[in-house]
């Protein structure tokens, strides 16, 4: 039987569990402000964070942008404006400039795999931001909701962050093909100005006042006698003036001077496309096999070399002569011994010729050897007088026309490699010099910012070819580029080699960890080999294997960005693989001054292209 509880006894055990009631509930009261209130600084913190983070990789992503000054106050604007873009604590973040943003360095430390930020030791590549809610930060201290009934107010929150410029390993893959010439040969003379005389003027030859040895046989044009005739001593590059001492001589005496060749057809082709006509052009000399010549500048060109009146007249009318002596004849290249009298030979102590009125190869002397490795003279005259050369596809009217023009075209076009005139390398034939331009322009972007940056240079034509490693000695790039031409290698395009030749570079030996893999692929053409060497003109097969190595860089993290000069080139592949390698396709074209201008601003866009990573 239970005991009996008296009403007395209930009422003191009410009395008993009030109180503990009353702590209780203040103990779990405290807790629950406790929690909110912890809750809320650590909502608080993340914000901070949050904005911190985004205020440090915009600063530093700007770090690598113009002269160090400009970068740092750049980079110190954008911290302020994207941390005042994330709300913290439902305010927009404020920062002190002076206080909350650091720049300084980071250095990669090949252990840990990590970056450390540390003091700036010359142009800053490191950013550090701190966001504060405190008594003393321009956003104030964090308020507390119900810690004040334990006397708390406000609380410090402070998050910091720090950004560096992601190192770039570069590798530029530029299209070398013969094609790379194209807008300095004639048959793009109706389309584009040509500047094929500027390529002559810059064409590296010893010199005397004629252009080449010691300037005597044949005298320059103006300089019928030898007396100021001088040995050849340096290169014409840039501006050859034929040996003439004088820097303000005569701007048709640019360029070498072998024969008649130099004061045939001077100045670019620089009409508006379709107003040039070959026939038209008095310094072209029209020369058509087995037939009569009627050049008034060549009979004047011969007569100052000296020949009689009868031997000019027996080159320029038809008698059954053997065509390329005739030619080199009447170009100056070579000296004729007719026999005839009162003749040149007789002046010069030459052995005389049968007389016969005929030019024979028996009776002529070269005055001036053929100044390259590939090629020859009477190769020259055959081109000209071919009725298949691409410059026939410019105009009809170039065939039979001699002079500088046909001439240098025919070294753009069919002795363009490294092994036949490597002096090409040295002038400025287009779009290859426009390119070689731009690379520069953007190492010098690159240099100026003194950001990470590694590059290297491969190029392609029917094999990919790795030319400088990648290093952080940029000029190396460019002065490589420099030393190339069009055609170097090879004539046809396999782009597929060229990304190979990157794919290779960019995952190779010299390539590091911690950089971006950034590829930038150039070409004015149509990828026409294909994988295993297949040649085929209508580019299905070198798009297939282009497209292949795209992948493949791809899916080994490489970023892919394309630049496609001229319309010839395959913008549609070109885009394709930007798209794959989650890259750009950038344009240019236009008339050479244009594409000129705009590949300066794709490769300096592409220079400029950092972005940043956290690194604490």
């Amino acid at each position: 039987m239970s005991p009996r509880v008296s009403a007395s006894d209930a009422a003191d055990r009410r009395g008993v569990v009030l109180p503990l009631m009353v702590v209780v509930m203040v103990i779990l009261l405290g807790f629950a402000s406790l929690t909110i209130d912890v809750g809320y600084l650590f909502k608080v913190k993340a914000e901070a964070q949050r904005a911190a983070d985004a205020a440090s990789l915009a600063a530093a992503s700007l770090l690598g942008t113009g002269t160090a000054g400009n970068a740092v106050s750049l980079a110190r604007q954008a911290a302020i404006e994207y941390a005042g873009l994330n709300m913290v604590a439902e305010r927009p973040a404020l920062l002190d400039p002076k206080t909350d943003i650091e720049f300084g360095t980071a250095e990669y430390d090949e252990d840990t795999g990590k970056f450390s930020f540390g003091p700036v030791n010359g142009r800053p590549t490191a950013v550090r931001v701190t966001v504060r809610k405190t008594h003393d930060s321009p956003n104030g201290p964090a308020r507390l909701f119900f810690a004040s009934i334990l006397g708390r107010q406000v609380a410090d929150v402070s998050a910091r962050a720090a950004a560096k410029v992601k190192p770039r390993d570069i590798a530029l893959v530029i299209d070398l093909t013969g094609s790379m010439n194209d807008d300095s040969e004639l048959q793009h003379v109706h389309v584009t100005p040509i500047n094929n005389w500027q390529v002559w003027a810059n064409l590296p030859v010893p010199k005397g006042n004629s252009g080449v040895g010691n300037g005597i046989d044949p005298p320059p044009p103006g300089h019928p006698n030898n007396e100021n005739d001088q040995p050849g001593s340096q290169p014409g590059s840039p501006a050859n003036k034929g040996g003439n001492p004088d820097p303000g001589a005569d701007p048709q005496m640019a360029g070498p001077a072998w024969g008649f060749l130099g004061t045939l057809g001077w100045g670019d082709v620089d009409l508006d496309p379709g107003a040039y006509d070959p026939r038209g052009d008095t310094g072209l000399a029209y020369l058509p096999s087995g037939r009569d010549w009627d050049s008034q500048t060549l009979r004047e060109a011969m007569g100052y070399q000296g020949y009689s009146q009868q031997e000019i007249d027996t080159v320029m009318a038809w008698t059954g002569h053997h065509e390329d002596s005739r030619t080199a004849v009447a170009l100056g290249l070579a000296v004729w011994s007719s026999g005839l009298g009162g003749g040149l030979w007789a002046t010069r102590g030459l052995n005389p010729g049968d007389g016969d009125m005929r030019v024979a190869p028996a009776e002529i002397s070269w005055a001036y050897e053929y100044p390259y490795a590939g090629g020859s003279w009477t190769d020259y005259f055959r081109y000209v007088r071919s009725g298949n050369t691409t410059m026939l596809a410019g105009d009809q009217a170039f065939r039979y026309r001699f002079g500088l023009k046909t001439f240098v075209d025919y070294l753009l076009v069919e002795q363009n490699s490294s092994t036949q005139t490597p002096e090409l390398a040295q002038t400025p034939s287009q779009p290859t010099q426009a390119v070689k331009d731009a690379v520069a322009h953007m190492i010098d972007v690159i240099s100026e910012a003194a950001t990470p940056d590694w590059v290297s240079l491969e190029v392609y034509s029917r094999y990919g070819h790795h030319e400088v490693d990648l290093t952080d000695d940029y000029w190396a790039v460019p002065q490589r580029l420099d030393e190339m031409q069009a055609g170097h290698y090879e004539q046809v395009t396999n782009i597929g080699e060229g990304i190979q030749a990157g794919i290779a570079e960019l995952t190779g030996p010299r390539a590091r960890p911690e950089a971006i893999k950034v590829m930038v692929l150039l070409t004015d053409g149509n990828a026409n080999v294909g994988a295993d060497d297949v040649y085929r003109s209508d580019g299905r097969l070198g798009g297939q294997y282009a497209v292949a190595m795209a992948q493949a860089a791809a899916a080994l993290g490489i970023r892919i960005d394309t630049v496609s000069v001229g319309a010839a080139a395959d913008r549609s592949l070109m885009q394709t693989i930007a798209q794959i390698g989650s890259g750009r396709e950038f344009f240019a074209g236009g008339p050479m001054e244009t594409y000129a201008a705009q590949l300066q601003q794709i490769f300096a866009t592409l220079g400029r292209e950092y972005s940043a990573i956290l690194i604490e």
